[in-house]
């Protein structure tokens, strides 16, 4: 899978720009705020439709103007190549053009471009609050299970709803039958909670092997990375969605009456963590910065694998200010690592110095000025 064309209107800092990357390694160089990681930015929200960066779509789109669009054609191996565009707008739903047809429902979206992104926001998976793990947790699993992306939905909306039904009781505003309102609410959320649950631990078994593989190669062996699921409630004795399922309802049973006087529900995958522990001392508490980024990258090193294994061909990979806090070990090896994933790859950077000439040679190269993107000459 690869880029083949880009286009931006109205992003971020750019009016309106296009390239054609090349099918290797593409390398935005410049200095600091002048649009580099707007141009990797704009390729992850066509493959998710969220920016990582982003609290808003709005932010997306440069001030002054009331809408932005991402227009990409992307060469696909297991599917027919692909035109599709993402209209942002102050006024109207967010909405994309899959090869002319037009699509409101973001659902339909995700996973027809798949993309993995390291940006400085992944040191917050590791150091940050258990709401950005959740986060990344929910963004990488939907890019290759649709079925997620609908249990999610789903459980969202019934989330609120429960939560609003027990405000309710809490403040005994409730209505006549809402215990029972309640109880029909309680299977809901466990059918789909279960399900998240379920994908989310099969999610991280695998990427524990491959994340703990990168992660021995980045530091020479010198370190080794565990990753452990802190689900709500202990799932370790039920082996199926079936069995978390009937849990969850007994857990949401035991906290009945802990969850109506708080007014709020306490059980679910809303609740999860990640730890990701480095020789077996956890890196959010214990590791220095260094240590930190190294786990980031080596898990969106095997999110590129896991994605390319249940996809069948290689995803985008996207490395936003990369090369920072590693010491020249990890960078070589982080070279080597890519060049033999068969990814097409973007990194952006403010020089050209720790980068082989070996692989700068192999590279087409950008210089990134204020919002425009000159293709520089060849080395």
């Amino acid at each position: 899978m690869r880029i083949e064309y880009l286009e931006v209107t109205n992003y971020r800092n750019y009016s309106r720009q296009s390239i054609e990357p090349g099918e290797g390694l593409n390398i935005f160089v410049g200095e600091n705020a002048q649009g580099k990681s707007n141009l990797l930015e704009s390729i992850y929200v066509l493959a998710t439709t969220k920016s990582t960066r982003a609290a808003r779509d709005s932010e997306l789109i440069q001030f002054g103007e009331s809408a932005a669009n991402i227009k990409s054609r992307v060469g696909r191996i297991k599917e027919i190549d692909l035109v599709i565009e993402l209209d942002v707008s102050l006024s109207e739903k967010k909405s994309a053009k899959l090869n002319g047809s037009k699509h409101t429902r973001m659902a339909e979206v995700v996973g027809q471009v798949n993309a993995v992104m390291f940006d400085s926001g992944d040191l917050e998976t590791i150091r940050g609050e258990p709401s950005v793990r959740r986060r990344f947790l929910d963004l990488e699993i939907s890019q290759t299970s649709p079925r997620y992306v609908h249990s999610l939905a789903a459980y969202r909306k019934i989330l609120e709803q429960r939560n609003y039904l027990l405000k309710e009781i809490r403040d005994r505003r409730a209505p006549t039958g809402s215990l029972a309102t309640l109880a029909a609410w309680d299977q809901q959320l466990a059918n789909y909670g279960s399900q998240l649950i379920d994908r989310r631990r099969s999610f991280l078994s695998r990427l524990t092997v491959i994340a703990s593989e990168a992660h021995s190669r980045l530091s020479e062996g010198r370190d080794e990375l565990d990753i452990r699921y802190l689900p709500s409630f202990k799932i370790d004795d039920y082996p199926n969605t079936d069995a978390v399922r009937n849990e969850f309802l007994r857990q949401i049973a035991l906290a009945a009456n802990d969850e109506k006087a708080r007014g709020t529900t306490l059980i679910g995958p809303q609740r999860d963590d990640v730890a990701f522990d480095v020789s077996q001392r956890d890196s959010k508490l214990y590791g220095s910065q260094g240590q930190q980024r190294t786990v980031a990258l080596a898990v969106k090193l095997a999110e590129r694998q896991l994605i390319e294994e249940v996809v069948g061909e290689p995803p985008i990979l996207l490395l936003d200010d990369v090369l920072s806090d590693l010491d020249d070990l990890r960078r070589r090896h982080l070279f080597e690592t890519i060049a033999k994933t068969g990814s097409q790859t973007f990194v952006t950077c403010t020089n050209l110095r720790a980068f082989p000439e070996s692989i700068l040679s192999g590279a087409k190269i950008w210089n990134v000025v204020n919002g425009a993107a000159v293709i520089a000459e060849s080395r």
